[in-house]
């Protein structure tokens, strides 16, 4: 992310073309970010992500799970990614969930390079 708002600088777009671009370029990735949502500790708790199958929860348990604003679920999956083959594992996620929100980081760190570049000037 920081590396687009650096290289949109260097191209000298504006922060509202780095925005458009994002929006009318890449359609697919705005609305799986948008509908996929993270613990308080970063984990991904729900996502319609076709690329990250069996990640999180399913939507259905997710509708019951999102209202929280407090406490832990968990759920236990077959984790096939550690050498010696599946193993049982427990994730636990905490409440409140949140989502990112790629433009209002675009933003922050648009503001951020501009005012070390304003500094270094």
């Amino acid at each position: 992310m920081e590396i687009d708002v650096l290289a949109a600088m260097e191209l000298g777009l504006t922060l509202d073309e780095l925005k458009t671009i994002y929006r009318v370029q890449f359609p697919v990735p705005r609305q799986y970010e948008s509908d996929t949502w993270y613990d308080r500790n970063g984990r991904i708790v729900f996502t319609c992500n076709k690329g990250l199958p069996g990640v999180g929860f399913s939507r259905a348990e997710w509708t019951h799970i999102r209202p929280m604003r407090s406490g832990t679920v968990s759920r236990t999956i077959q984790d096939g990614t550690l050498p010696g083959g599946p193993r049982e594992r427990t994730i636990v996620y905490e409440a409140s969930f949140d989502r990112c929100d790629r433009e209002k980081d675009y933003e922050m760190a648009w503001a951020e390079f501009a005012r070390r570049r304003d500094l270094a000037g």
